[in-house]
């Protein structure tokens, strides 16, 4: 394998004047194989190898190589690699005192609040805590309480880190936003038990209802009756949610149906949604618990 293969084989097809320059190319070379189209130019001093197939990934690693050493993919670009957004932003942080100019790139500043990079398919990447604060303040509120959920559900990060975080990046951008989020999810300091249950959380706070307990035990004279997804208590509403794999056997939609029956026994109502309303019809969802919301307050 040559020096260029070599190279682009371990950087999503990407190489480096400096990088080629050092394993013994000279410069005269590589300016060579860029004027007859071996090297693809993506910015000053990163090329892509022709042949090379143009994706999200190779977008990214072709900023975080431009951008010098210590750069690292931070904000909406870290959420991205770490699964919490679907589109691609191009976002870095570099050194203090480097300023890199990219076309079609953000870029930021470290501070000495800044924590331990990762790596994450092969590129340095803020953790996830870090990526948290950072993303917070650049995106909508709305945004950053469905990275939260979803970084919880999937255990990036948990409660207790991101308290932890915060204190340490106090004053930091963004360290403000995601307190505010945290002090007010629907979820309190507890860990959802699903990725639906995050969705379902987020959607409470999106569209402005009251704050719901999570998880909460429906008991009857000190008798247990149910665990319910989210309830409002004080109006002994229960909504429950329901994922692709609820209701796997015909005896696991029985034990639902019964334990339904013992809560609307006991005086519940209860509201049920699937993954198609919550992800689909969130508006829909929101306006039938505040209905029920107001015909409960006004009985």
């Amino acid at each position: 394998m040559d020096v260029l293969h070599e190279l682009a084989g371990a950087q999503h097809g990407l190489v480096t004047r400096a990088q080629l320059i050092q394993r013994g190319i000279p410069p005269g070379t590589v300016a060579e194989w860029a004027r007859r189209g071996r090297l693809g130019r993506l910015h000053p001093g990163v090329y892509a190898v022709t042949g090379s197939q143009a994706t999200d990934i190779r977008a990214l690693a072709a900023v975080v190589l431009a951008a010098g050493a210590g750069a690292v993919a931070s904000h909406r670009s870290a959420a991205w690699l770490w699964d919490l957004a679907d589109e691609l932003v191009l976002e870095v942080t570099v050194p203090r005192g480097r300023r890199p100019r990219l076309s079609g790139v953000t870029v930021h500043r470290q501070n000495g609040s800044h924590g331990r990079a990762s790596l994450r398919r092969g590129l340095p990447v803020t953790n996830p805590l870090g990526t948290l604060v950072d993303v917070a303040a650049v995106v909508t509120r709305e945004g950053t309480a469905a990275m939260l959920e979803l970084a919880l559900s999937r255990r990036l990060v948990s409660i207790r880190g991101v308290e932890a975080e915060l204190e340490r990046r106090r004053g930091c951008r963004g360290a403000g936003a995601l307190r505010s989020v945290l002090a007010t999810r629907a979820l309190g300091d507890r860990p959802p038990d699903s990725v639906l249950e995050s969705l379902m959380a987020a959607l409470l706070i999106r569209h402005g209802l009251p704050r719901a307990v999570y998880q909460h035990t429906v008991r009857v004279d000190g008798r247990f009756v149910a665990r319910v997804d989210f309830a409002y208590p004080e109006v002994r509403l229960a909504i429950e949610i329901d994922g692709h794999d609820s209701h796997r056997t015909p005896a696991d939609l029985q034990r639902d149906l019964a334990r339904q029956n013992l809560l609307v026994g006991a005086g519940w109502t209860v509201l049920r949604f699937t993954w198609t309303d919550v992800v689909g019809c969130p508006a829909e969802v929101a306006a039938t618990i505040r209905r029920q919301l107001s015909r409960l307050h006004a009985a």
